[in-house]
């Protein structure tokens, strides 16, 4: 399995909330391996109260297009996160409608692409925000709102 496989598995398992118990001799087969996998259960404990949380689907996976869902936590610190995968051999950059009234909020939210600085985004009178996202080839992104 080459890293690269490895990181996206990890990624969408635990970027759906899924605690997973991995168990036996090739765990960690390098430095590198560990490395990745304590990157992702860094980052699932990060965010570990709205991971646990109500799941939303986008739209249906086809493996055509942009693909993912959103958590939304209405009582928590973050109130939703959003996971994309682009499963498409280009980068793919589109506007995507994310639906937040389940998550609590309205009006505007505190956006934040990864571990980028976060933005205030203006949402509809549904609680929705829309937002122009890139994903790159074969990868993924995810998106934290927050309560302004």
């Amino acid at each position: 399995v080459l890293l690269a496989d490895y990181d996206a598995h990890l990624a969408t398992i635990l970027g759906a909330g899924v605690q997973a118990c991995w168990r036996g001799p090739r765990r960690f087969d390098s430095d590198a391996t560990r490395a990745l996998v304590a990157k992702w259960v860094a980052w699932f404990k990060a965010h570990r109260e709205v991971l646990e949380s109500d799941l939303l689907h986008l739209r249906r996976a086809d493996g055509r297009d942009l693909d993912g869902w959103v958590h939304v936590n209405p009582r928590g610190e973050e109130r939703a996160l959003a996971m994309l995968f682009n499963p498409l051999p280009v980068a793919r950059t589109k506007e995507l409608e994310f639906p937040l009234y389940y998550a609590g909020l309205a009006g505007t939210a505190s956006m934040q692409v990864e571990d980028r600085a976060p933005a205030t985004v203006a949402l509809d009178e549904r609680s929705r925000a829309r937002v122009s996202v890139t994903v790159p080839a074969g990868g993924f992104t995810w998106i934290v709102f927050r309560a302004p």
